[in-house]
């Protein structure tokens, strides 16, 4: 602890003065006071320090202090609540004792670490420190390496001591999560839960089909199926559309591990969704039944969108976009360098044109016949791209430059969109995108502009378009205000070892643009497929006369489900559209009324949905315990069986690696606003003036 003031310590001497000269005006120069000398001597000491004091203020007086921190491990209880837990032969210790044996390894690790619990699942989620654990193991997914990448996030600047995975090792979501961990700096202890060893079973171990078709056309279907400790035995697989009969095998079970891929091909009938299920044999001694039956749905539509990728010189974002787009069975692609185009952009539903206009090449008849056929467009703009001819196409957008400078800009998205929406794991990964090479300029966006993404530049958020849509006359167009685009699918494998994300977004912008429009005055919009461990949400939109758009009118909607379940609710308003979130619903299928009035003008929008059920975590039942392993041993952790359990803290309090780090921190605090400085100067006057008044003082 030092002491700093504002002013030099050279006028301690006057301060001192102040207070001496004060107490001797006091006690010495005033005759009306009648002290014996040593009672003089002790009061005006007293005073005169208490006056010191207080004058010592004055040279604001700050008290330098070195604090010491100590920042306990962070040891993270992650723990499984998947259905593939619950479905074992050991259901009963997971719903009665295992709650208590984890209450008591965070319990035995209290105290010398700060103890965080995270529930891994569907949707995996951090409990608050005074947030209750509970366990019911009715998750429908798994994925382990995101635990990894939210350590990583939420935990970076912290002293983190080690994870204790209490899980089966079973995922079936996301990447594969030994990649993840031998990337972290801390041990992992992993309890394995589960059965590793075969137990006896009938199971689909998958399926594989197009979730688009074409009608009149036949589409494949590959049924995986697998079976443990069944040799000898006989199934039968039968697959139903509704209640109609339409595939059917006997299967020889062989092996003690027996596995087969059934190929068939199905017709796709009339415009729709179809529901399609099989069913295998249910056989005794089988763990569960549950995974004896599989659904799935495919969409049967009428025709392929055609979308053209026109180009003014070669580009990577070109490959992207047209390798996203033709993952789809909705689209068929083609590509074209801006010479190579002779086709009419009305023979497409969506042209994308890649830095064109260019300043070597204006498009213009592809522009003119653009215009003409109201065909959709998507336009990148670029170095490349002639601003001048761009802002004259009503795009809902003009940029203007003044230099031919360029920003890196990270995407933003824009939280009052709502012309289709994507899933949250796209949404999550959105800001952690490399930035991408946008126009510097002036931005000017139209009042019928709807914007998806905004720019974040140099860690700025701003509210310059990265991605914005409009719709004119009835033809839409969308504009990306820059180039490197692959970039983004780069990252996305590297992230979660895959491309879903880029792609998704890709295709969901196509596919907003390619679609017919909508001339009704009131529009809803939803996904057909809904996962049961996924909110149900709608959009609407709702246009006066004049085709302008207003939310005063309340829109109420009407559910029904199986049998006479009926659901009543009403939209919100958002922006100036309609939102509404029905949360999850159970499995089935669902049609859907809503009504809105203007005036006395009533709509009626009608559809129908599907809750479709997830089978992710009873088609595997069989425990990955090397998984589990290999992630102690690759982190420098250890593996413990779940009898084992009470073994864990002892473990981890063996390894002297996991301590807690002192650090140290200087803190300033002005004299001023001590307490006890005030509390040494009223007692300095206090007992003055007791002393006064026991010698009969005033």
């Amino acid at each position: 602890m030092a002491l700093l003031t504002k002013y030099s310590l050279w006028f301690l001497p006057l301060i001192l003065l102040i207070g001496i000269g004060y107490a001797i005006f006091l006690y010495y120069k005033n005759n009306n006071i009648i002290f014996e000398k040593k009672h003089r001597i002790v009061m005006a000491s007293l005073r005169g320090l208490a006056m010191s004091l207080l004058a010592f203020l004055l040279l604001a007086p700050m008290l330098k202090l070195t604090l010491k921190q100590t920042d306990k491990p962070v040891i993270l209880l992650a723990i499984d609540n998947s259905e593939s837990l619950r479905a074992t032969k050991d259901s009963a210790y997971y719903l009665n004792d295992y709650p208590k044996a984890v209450q008591d390894l965070a319990t035995a690790l209290g105290g010398k670490y700060e103890i965080k619990t995270y529930k891994i699942g569907d949707e995996n989620h951090l409990l608050a420190d005074d947030e209750a654990l509970t366990m019911d193991f009715s998750d429908k997914s798994t994925n382990l390496a995101s635990i990894f990448d939210d350590i990583n996030m939420l935990y970076a600047n912290r002293n983190m001591g080690a994870v204790v995975l209490l899980s089966d090792g079973i995922y079936n979501t996301g990447a594969n999560p030994y990649y993840k961990a031998s990337r972290s700096n801390f041990p992992v202890y992993t309890v394995g839960l589960g059965n590793p060893e075969l137990t006896t079973d009938l199971f689909f171990a998958g399926a594989d089909h197009n979730k688009q078709a074409f009608k009149g056309n036949m589409f494949p279907v590959e049924l995986k199926i697998a079976a443990n400790k069944l040799s000898g035995k006989t199934a039968e697989l039968t697959v139903f559309e509704g209640t109609e009969q339409i595939f059917h095998k006997t299967l020889s079970l062989s092996g003690n591990r027996f596995f087969e891929t059934v190929k068939m091909s199905l017709e796709a009938g009339s415009k729709g969704i179809h529901h399609y299920h099989a069913d295998l044999t249910e056989l005794d001694g089988e763990v569960t039944h549950k995974n004896n039956h599989i659904h799935f749905y495919v969409e049967v539509v009428e025709s392929k969108d055609k979308i053209a990728i026109i180009y003014n010189a070669p580009h990577p974002d070109v490959a992207a976009m047209n390798e996203a787009l033709a993952l789809t069975d909705n689209y068929e692609v083609e590509v074209f360098s801006a010479g190579e185009f002779k086709g009419n952009p009305s023979d497409y539903s969506l042209v994308i044109l890649h830095q064109l206009p260019s300043k070597g090449n204006s498009a213009a008849n592809i522009l003119s016949q653009l215009r003409k056929s109201g065909t959709s467009a998507l336009y990148v703009l670029g170095t490349q791209t002639d601003l001048n001819n761009f802002n004259a196409l009503n795009t809902g957008l003009t940029v203007s430059q003044n230099k031919n400078l360029t920003n890196n800009s990270i995407p933003l998205f824009n939280e009052n969109f709502t012309s289709f929406t994507f899933s949250e794991d796209a949404q999550r990964l959105l800001p952690k995108f490399p930035p991408i090479q946008t126009i510097f300029g002036t931005y000017k966006t139209s009042v019928s502009a709807n914007i998806f993404m905004y720019q974040k530049i140099n860690g700025v958020d701003t509210k310059y378009p990265l991605v914005v849509f409009n719709q004119q006359n009835g033809a839409k167009t969308g504009v990306i205000t820059g180039t490197g685009l692959w970039q983004w699918k780069l990252y996305n494998y590297l992230y979660a070892e895959n491309h879903e994300a880029f792609n998704e977004i890709i295709d969901k912008m196509a596919l907003y643009l390619a679609a017919k429009g909508d001339k009704s005055q009131f529009r809803v919009r939803h996904a057909d497929v809904f996962a049961e461990n996924a909110s149900v949400e709608f959009s609407a939109e709702l246009y006066n006369d004049s085709y302008e758009l207003i939310n005063e009118p309340d829109v109420k909607m009407v559910i029904k489900g199986s049998g006479d379940t009926t659901y009543e609710a009403q939209f919100s308003k958002q922006n100036k559209g309609y939102y509404l979130n029905l949360g999850e619903l159970p499995v089935g299928n669902y049609t859907w009324t809503a009504t809105t009035q203007i005036g006395g003008k009533r709509f009626d929008k009608s559809g129908r949905f599907t809750v479709q059920e997830i089978m992710l975590e009873t088609a595997n039942l069989v425990a990955d315990h090397d998984l589990l392993k290999s992630l102690s041993s690759t982190t420098g952790g250890k593996f413990f069986q779940k009898e084992e359990i009470n073994k864990v803290a002892d473990e981890i309090k063996r390894n002297d690696n996991i301590k807690s780090i002192a650090s140290y921190k200087k803190k300033y605090a002005m004299l001023l606003n001590s307490p006890w400085y005030l509390a040494a100067i009223v007692l300095l006057l206090g007992i003055e003036w007791f002393l006064r008044k026991w010698n009969g003082g005033y």
